[in-house]
């Protein structure tokens, strides 16, 4: 039998709330009018999910669990004011191809990394895996590396998927102007999100992660971008990609560059979906 470290302090006020809320439905209110967990062979599915749903709902602050207290759980935003910093993350979120020659503080890339144990994912199994390099003079080795091979394949006449040598080409003559960087944009760091395939559901909790990475960043100050041609790239060098250490059975949908901005922007875009794009349904 598992153990959650399930506790409940004088606090309580027998609302039920917590129950209403549990997904694996192992919480009942006893004859106490308190909340009791049932017994479980497993975390997952037919047992503890992990969620903390528990320890979030509570009105009064009595429910602890996995040795968390209440008292340590970030406050919920109020709607008012939270609404507009939001939009204004997103909206001032954007692919960041110039970074300045300076990294970003290893405490911080933990904190943010830590804190996408928050993002959803199916059934919180919690299986994402992260591959980082939040060393910025370790990152210019591997980009080394692999940019000498890029070009040495190029040479031969061998390029990744979907890039033909126009394409390639094309791609050097924007190193001189968009991005001095083809592989990897100059990014100081890299984050790739990659989870086991055959369980679960990998493709959309890495995906998920990923953005949630994304707007973190955006909400300090730090440039991201999505890149999906390094992997390409790294597909044609299996020992470089192997550096990595990503095994062979994990989807991997993007490599996330991030660092500080070269090249500040003034203000959000105004990009708006197109009512065409937007389906309604009646029935």
């Amino acid at each position: 039998m598992n153990k959650a470290e399930f506790m409940v302090s004088d606090k309580c006020v027998g609302c039920g709330k917590c129950t209403k809320v549990c997904p694996g439905g192992i919480l009942f209110m006893g004859e106490d009018k308190r909340p009791h967990m049932k017994a479980f062979e497993e975390f997952g599915w037919n047992g503890c999910w992990r969620c903390e749903h528990c320890l979030a709902v509570c009105p009064e602050g009595a429910v602890s669990i996995f040795g968390h207290r209440p008292e340590d759980s970030l406050a919920a935003p109020d709607p008012d004011t939270a609404a507009e910093v939001v939009d204004a993350v997103v909206t001032n979120r954007r692919s960041c191809r110039r970074y300045q020659k300076r990294g970003v503080s290893k405490e911080l890339i933990h904190d943010m990394v830590c804190r996408l144990a928050n993002a959803p994912n199916g059934g919180n199994k919690q299986q994402v895996e992260y591959t980082l390099i939040d060393d910025a003079e370790q990152m210019n080795s591997f980009r080394n590396i692999a940019y000498r091979e890029m070009e040495r394949l190029a040479e031969q006449g061998i390029y990744p998927e979907g890039f033909g040598k126009d394409a390639y080409e094309d791609m050097k003559q924007w190193e001189k102007t968009v991005r001095p960087d083809m592989l990897f944009c100059g990014a100081p760091h890299i984050l790739i999100p990659h989870a086991p395939l055959g369980k679960g559901e990998p493709v959309q909790d890495v995906i998920i992660a990923g953005t949630y990475f994304e707007i973190m960043c955006a909400s300090r100050g730090l440039g991201t971008v999505m890149m999906t041609f390094p992997l390409s790239v790294l597909n044609l060098m299996p020992k470089i990609r192997g550096m990595l250490e990503i095994p062979e059975d994990h989807y991997v949908g993007m490599i996330i560059g991030f660092g500080y901005p070269q090249i500040p922007y003034a203000r959000g875009t105004q990009r708006k979906v197109e009512p065409e794009r937007i389906h309604r349904l009646s029935f």
